[in-house]
C-alpha cells in the first residue's frame, strides 16, 4: 500500500480561509471529492458561509456533514471526530489533528501553513510522504 501524502501549501499571507476556499474550489473543479476538517464548530460555520461567498463567480457545492450520514455533495465539512461521508480522496485540515493516525484513510492531505509554521517532522513521524508547494492556486 502506498504511503499517504501530505501536501504543505506554504501561504504567503494571512488569509488562510480565502486560500482554503481557493484550494477546495480547485480540487472540486478537477473532479475531486474533498473533506474539509475542523475542530471548532464556529470556524466551520464561518468557513461554510465563506465558501458560498468568497468569489462572485465561484460555486462549490458543499454541506456540513453530520456523523454517520452520507453526503452526496463533492465537498463535505466535518467538525470534531474525523470521518469520510462522501468518499473523498482529499482531506484539507484547517487545524492540525491531535492524532495524525486518524487522517490515514485519505490518500492526500492538504495542510495550509502560514509563514513560519513547521510541521514536516510530525507528518513524517506518522509515515506520510511530504511535499511542499507555494500557495494553492496551482495543482499539486
Amino acid at each position: 500500500m502506498e504511503r499517504p501524502e501530505v501536501i504543505f501549501h506554504r501561504l504567503a499571507g494571512s488569509k488562510k480561509a480565502l486560500d482554503a476556499c481557493r484550494l477546495v474550489e480547485r480540487l472540486y473543479l478537477e473532479g475531486q471529492r474533498v473533506v474539509v476538517w475542523f475542530q471548532d464548530e464556529g470556524k466551520a460555520a464561518i468557513f461554510d458561509q465563506y465558501l458560498w461567498t468568497f468569489s462572485d463567480t465561484a460555486f462549490v457545492p458543499h454541506r456540513v456533514a453530520k456523523e454517520g450520514e452520507p453526503v452526496e455533495e463533492p465537498v463535505a465539512l466535518v467538525i470534531g471526530p474525523l470521518f469520510n461521508p462522501n468518499g473523498a480522496t482529499h482531506l484539507v485540515v484547517m487545524e492540525l489533528p491531535g492524532s495524525l493516525k486518524q487522517v490515514k484513510g485519505f490518500p492526500v492531505v492538504h495542510d495550509l501553513l502560514p509563514v513560519g509554521e513547521e510541521r514536516q517532522e510530525q507528518w513524517e513521524k506518522a509515515s506520510f510522504a511530504v511535499r511542499e508547494v507555494r500557495g494553492v492556486a496551482t495543482g499539486p
